[in-house]
């Protein structure tokens, strides 16, 4: 590019508040874009979770290429080398005495998503404390892209559920925030020059996000600079942010970054067509290929029409058989190193389902478990309820206890930090029996009491007890999660075990 339209660009993003800005107070918002571009349906990335959506944000690619999850950004760096450069990067290879700043609540940002050798000023604090450093910052510096990220809104999703009135509430005073910001550049006679954006990174459903559903995906982008259309901005997903930043500052994109500039957002830019990504085609959503094969064999295996809910817990929550439908709660954590692919960690969430119908004979959930040296005693693995009744598999230390109703049943277990195990409960309703599996070996069984008729089970939690109350959380990993009508047979555990020890195409 030739032309450099700003010298400078502004991105704040808001965590969690979507596209709830408009249902919320925000008159700060409302002055400064009256004459900018809005969208509200602007969409973000697949998984909805932060990770996902700040790394496509500020490296112009979708999730399944930077491959960016929470836990990743939290303990490993940017890779300085990768061929998916974040914004920053570009600026600073194209303007050696640029001067960059990034200002993020939630720190990992700053490590894991923006590379370490580029001279980028950064600090982290609560988003109040946060406002002043910012404010600060740019009374003594003029930064060439400045980006802000702030985390109060989403934390009160999480705690008192998106679109609620402490929700809206918090995006309020975050609009105050926004405002004292604006008012800096405002003072200092840079507004003329500057880009100024306001976006999100994700919505949210009840008191979680990572789904799929409207109120996660679709998120507010607003800009404000002389060379904006005033008016709505055209089709848009959150990944074209740094090819709007680098437009505005007069520097080409990456060949390989997929984000691209939306019609009806700058004056003679015409909207353009999507680039593909990495693996050869647009961002999708939905269940992996590798997972959609590895379903069928596992169907093949047990028997398709035996399998209730199957959740490979690779980079979505989805049942991957899409027999049911299925929610996240609290915070959630995709992982690599999963037995097969990815797997989830728990930190305070858990994902619950709904539309079970058993049978009268019983039924059998399996799944894959790694200690990683947290496991609390009191954590559940699963709960299942009805309308009258419920059951719950908790780990006790050296046992698991299997609660239905009041009466309880325990089984001794091994569960050695470091290790992926295999764990099959089985309530097989006829012979009037539990039966705990470990590793496909081990067996252990015990009587139903002689007071418990079973009636089958209608909605089922994830890490979490039947109630959705348990306050101890399941600071482990999980994968492979299945389960099935009826109670596996000693054919069926050979079946199971020889998928797994033969390999699976993930």
């Amino acid at each position: 590019m030739n032309t450099k339209p700003y010298q400078r660009v502004v991105l704040l993003g808001v965590d969690g508040a979507g596209r709830f800005f408009r249902q919320a107070n925000t008159p700060n918002l409302d002055q400064i874009f009256a004459s900018g571009a809005t969208n509200y349906d602007v969409l973000t990335s697949e998984p909805t979770i932060s990770a996902e959506c700040w790394g496509s944000m500020l490296l112009g690619v979708s999730p399944k290429v930077h491959k960016l999850t929470n836990s990743i950004v939290d303990e490993r760096r940017y890779d300085i080398n990768s061929k998916y450069p974040s914004a920053f990067r570009i600026i600073r290879e194209n303007d050696p005495d640029a001067v960059l700043a990034s200002f993020c609540n939630w720190n990992p940002i700053n490590h894991g998503i923006v590379e370490c050798n580029l001279d980028v000023y950064q600090d982290t604090a609560d988003d109040d404390e946060l406002t002043d450093k910012i404010c600060a910052y740019l009374e003594e510096n003029t930064p060439t892209f400045l980006f802000v990220q702030f985390d109060d809104v989403d934390g009160a999703g999480h705690g008192h559920g998106y679109g609620t009135a402490e929700h809206l509430r918090q995006i309020e005073t975050t609009d105050g925030y926004i405002r004292r910001i604006f008012d800096v550049y405002e003072k200092r006679g840079l507004l003329d020059t500057t880009l100024f954006m306001v976006t999100a990174d994700h919505g949210g459903f009840g008191h979680s996000h990572g789904g799929s559903s409207d109120d996660e995906k679709y998120v507010m982008f607003a800009a404000r600079g002389k060379t904006v259309v005033p008016g709505t901005i055209g089709d848009m997903e959150i990944r074209d942010c740094p090819a709007i930043i680098l437009h505005a500052l007069g520097y080409a994109r990456p060949a390989t970054w997929t984000g691209r500039i939306p019609a009806n957002l700058f004056e003679g830019v015409a909207g353009e067509e999507r680039p593909v990504d990495g693996h050869g085609s647009a961002q999708t959503s939905g269940i992996a290929d590798a997972d959609k094969c590895n379903t069928e064999a596992l169907c093949a295996c047990v028997g398709r029409e035996r399998i209730l809910s199957y959740m490979p817990m690779d980079d979505y929550i989805a049942d991957a058989v899409g027999k049911k439908g299925t929610a996240s709660h609290g915070k959630l954590y995709f992982v690599d190193g999963g037995y097969v692919g990815g797997g989830m960690k728990f930190e305070d969430g858990y994902i619950s389902a709904s539309d079970y119908q058993m049978s009268e004979t019983g039924f059998s959930v399996c799944f894959w478990m790694k200690n990683n040296g947290t496991l609390s005693g009191g954590a559940s693995f699963f709960g299942f309820a009805n309308t009258d009744a419920g059951c719950t598999l908790t780990y006790e230390g050296d046992t698991f206890c299997f609660a239905l109703g009041e009466e309880k049943i325990s089984f001794a277990v091994d569960a050695a930090e470091g290790e992926w195990k295999h764990y099959m409960l089985v309530l097989d309703a006829m012979a009037r029996e539990v039966r705990l599996v470990c590793d496909f070996e081990s067996i252990q069984t015990k009587k139903l009491p002689d007071t418990y008729t079973f009636a089958g089970f209608t909605s089922m939690n994830v890490a979490q007890n039947a109630a959705g109350d348990n306050a101890v959380h399941l600071s482990c990993v999980l994968d492979e999660f299945l389960v099935l009508d009826g109670a596996l047979t000693s054919d069926d555990m050979e079946h199971i075990a020889a998928y797994y020890r033969n390999g699976v195409s993930k």
